[in-house]
């Protein structure tokens, strides 16, 4: 896109005028951008070390929307299981370990749901729907290009128990004060990366402004993801979309963030 719409004082910016802007708002205003046709939401990328131009961006785009045919697509890592389809009907058991199928059912006097909402576990050995094992990747890719999926009660097993897809995952912008505690999957766009000024460095993963969530990959597990998610650089996350499998916390400051020493148990597209 050649312009992007701010939400927060409504102005469409092309490039040279946004990046005159400076570097403060900058930095606050390209996690408030959208589509200017369509609303979708937008992002905005810094010049590469590379040399590719910094532009705006927007994923997804309305169907209909004029802009999504002149952006080109982005290049990245889909990671493994691309061409995997998510079938309706199908119980869908996490892999969380690329192949490696081991049991995720929980036992059947085990809690239905962590935080006490949301989930459902028969233990009694009903009949069960056919079942697919998918990874995170396939999740995401469904959850961001799916209505349909977002709002199925398809049936999605992991340790903690079964729920149904349109009560377990929640997009960012989605998240509520009362997910505080709740286990789920949580996922929306990246609209800028860096690493924190202790040492070492954690990863923060930012989706807005100081209400909106943050994923903070801890300084053990930085290194993990670097090599699991290979990047030239940080600022190629920007217009990423995630997918965290995480309770959601809050800060004492009242920041909700999600915390990840587990790497397994997030995935990224970009």
């Amino acid at each position: 896109m050649d312009i992007a719409r701010c939400t927060f004082n409504g102005h469409n910016y092309d490039i040279p005028t946004f990046e005159a802007l400076g570097e403060r708002l900058v930095g606050q205003y390209r996690r408030l951008l959208v589509c200017p046709e369509c609303g979708g939401p937008g992002f905005y990328r810094k010049e590469s070390r590379s040399g590719q131009a910094a532009c705006f961006g927007a994923r997804p785009h309305a169907t209909t929307c004029s802009l999504a045919a002149a952006e080109p697509r982005r290049v990245g890592l889909p990671g493994p299981g691309q061409d995997e389809l998510i079938n309706p009907g199908e119980r869908i058991e996490v892999d969380f370990e690329y192949g490696a199928h081991g049991p995720v059912n929980p036992a059947g006097d085990g809690p239905s749901d962590p935080s006490g909402r949301g989930g459902r576990f028969d233990g009694r050995g009903g009949r069960r729907n056919a079942v697919m094992h998918r990874r995170l990747s396939t999740l995401l890719r469904n959850l961001m290009h799916s209505e349909d999926f977002r709002n199925s009660n398809q049936l999605i097993a992991i340790a903690q128990g079964e729920f149904r897809v349109r009560d377990f995952f929640v997009d960012f912008s989605e998240i509520a004060d009362d997910n505080e505690g709740d286990y789920r999957g949580y996922w929306g766009l990246i609209s800028d990366a860096a690493l924190s000024r202790e040492e070492p460095p954690s990863l923060w993963l930012n989706s807005g402004g100081r209400d909106d969530v943050s994923v903070v990959v801890d300084a053990e597990s930085a290194n993990e993801f670097l090599e699991r998610f290979p990047l030239g650089e940080l600022e190629e996350l920007a217009g990423a979309y995630v997918l965290v499998f995480a309770d959601l916390r809050v800060s004492r400051n009242g920041k909700k963030y999600l915390a990840v020493s587990d790497i397994s148990k997030m995935t990224i597209s970009y």
